[in-house]
């Protein structure tokens, strides 16, 4: 069965924006100050984040443009490559790109509940630790299956149904953030001392180039979501044209959003305030504001994570829904609801997945877990526009500077994973073994496959 096309540009700008603006912003640049040390090479690495998602956003709207279906790099690297890749990468984003990430969003959401809610009885558990990755039960663990559940929930009912409730998220998010960015420059009591005072890196140095690639690594888990669009192509209107017009928009968006507020981070607070903070948007709030806003700053942060989080949501479960139309996956995940028209049986089994991960104890092991995993699969699907010139595959669509933005964006990811492999071995390991494994998982599917087909 096929997805029903109801999605419009403001419908498609704000499910893009949804996932790309999530916690990330108010967590992230507290581990990346602890890691580089810097504030300049800080603003550096969320500017080179934007060139990043750009890239990879023009260069996706190619094979976008010329199959504009629902599973994104599935069904890409299946026309370009192989079954076989196109499993690899289905795979991945079921467990960590999607589901992983839901996780962090929900840990995140959970922290900040009890936050807002200090009186309330919590609990942790003793930690447990399996082929070096920490699991443990906590109160957040709890805490962040109830908007997994009710957001799953809502996805069934339709994707118009959930991108209604979306944009709902997404204006109050835009309308909030940059509430705070004006009265943060205007009245705040904002510090350029913090800014100007930290030395400028020295670009002759290998070390700068080190931690320029490992501060990617967070960023580029803030920026992610810019790929959104082409996983719920099937129900976007006029995709030729809405598609790259709602992509380029939406980075552009993020990126110039992202970098203000960073900005008004570092001239908010010392640099030792802020390095290795997971609050860190709201220690900025306290330091340009003068006033202890917890209960109203939290609770915006926790808005902005739940967007996030039905947007990711939305988008993922259509990888799955098409792995399975193709016969690779198991064939229940192909099932379309005959009155909503959603893939229900991809939502849910999603929204499992990502309940699990909520074990794991520390949200930095999963980030780094997850950025491993995408850019294995990316650098391929992004050189997807070759392989479909040399296969006779031409669009109306051409890439801007072309094909730089396709050597750009291959060339720092593949920098930022040998970076990844050398500082964090163990949760880069992770990532790379989930997305091999799914090599012998793809070949014994395909023999029990030809093995019922031999008993008919």
């Amino acid at each position: 069965m096929e997805l029903k096309r109801s999605l419009n540009t403001f419908d498609s700008i704000s499910v893009l924006f949804s996932s790309m603006v999530g916690s990330g912003i108010f967590f992230t640049s507290g581990y990346l100050i602890k890691e580089t040390g810097n504030l300049w090479i800080v603003l550096l690495c969320w500017i080179i984040g934007g060139l990043l998602a750009l890239s990879g956003s023009i260069t996706y709207a190619y094979a976008a443009r010329l199959l504009p279906y629902a599973g994104g790099d599935y069904v890409y690297l299946k026309v370009a490559y192989s079954p076989a890749i196109a499993f690899m990468s289905g795979w991945s984003s079921l467990l960590t790109n999607f589901s992983a990430c839901v996780s962090v969003l929900a840990l995140a959401f959970g922290k900040y509940v009890q936050i807002l809610f200090p009186e309330l009885p919590y609990f942790e558990s003793p930690t447990y630790t399996l082929l070096g990755l920490d699991l443990q039960v906590s109160s957040r663990t709890i805490i962040g299956i109830f908007p997994i559940l009710f957001f799953s929930g809502l996805n069934y009912f339709g994707i118009k149904s959930a991108v209604r409730v979306q944009n709902v998220f997404a204006v109050l998010k835009i309308t909030g953030l940059l509430l705070f960015l004006a009265l943060g420059f205007t009245i705040g009591s904002t510090h350029w001392n913090y800014l100007l005072h930290s030395p400028f890196p020295n670009i002759l140095e290998l070390s700068f180039y080190s931690k320029v690639l490992i501060g990617i690594v967070p960023v580029s888990f803030s920026y992610l979501g810019w790929n959104m669009i082409t996983y719920i192509a099937e129900e976007v209107k006029n995709p030729e044209k809405t598609i790259v017009r709602s992509a380029i928009t939406a980075c552009f968006l993020v990126a110039g959003l992202y970098f203000a507020i960073n900005l008004l981070f570092v001239i908010s607070a010392p640099i030792d305030e802020l390095a290795g903070q997971d609050g860190i948007g709201a220690i900025a709030f306290q330091k340009l504001f003068g006033v202890n806003y917890s209960i109203l700053t939290t609770s915006f942060i926790a808005w902005v994570i739940l967007g996030s989080m039905s947007a990711i949501l939305i988008g993922g479960s259509r990888v799955y829904f098409a792995m399975a139309r193709d016969g690779v996956f198991l064939p229940s995940f192909s099932k379309v609801h005959p009155k909503w028209h959603s893939p229900y049986v991809s939502i849910f089994f999603q929204g499992f997945v990502a309940i699990l991960f909520l074990f794991v104890k520390e949200i930095e092991a999963l980030l780094y877990m997850i950025t491993c995993s995408i850019l294995i699969l990316s650098c391929l699907t992004a050189a997807t526009p070759f392989r479909f010139e040399k296969m006779g595959m031409t669009s109306d669509y051409k890439i801007p500077l072309y094909p730089l933005p396709i050597f750009l964006y291959i060339f720092a990811n593949i920098a930022v994973m040998v970076i990844l492999f050398v500082e964090k071995p163990i949760t880069a390991s992770w990532g790379l073994m989930i997305t091999l494994i799914a090599l012998p998982v793809y070949y014994l599917l395909r023999l029990d496959k030809k093995q019922v087909s031999s008993k008919k």
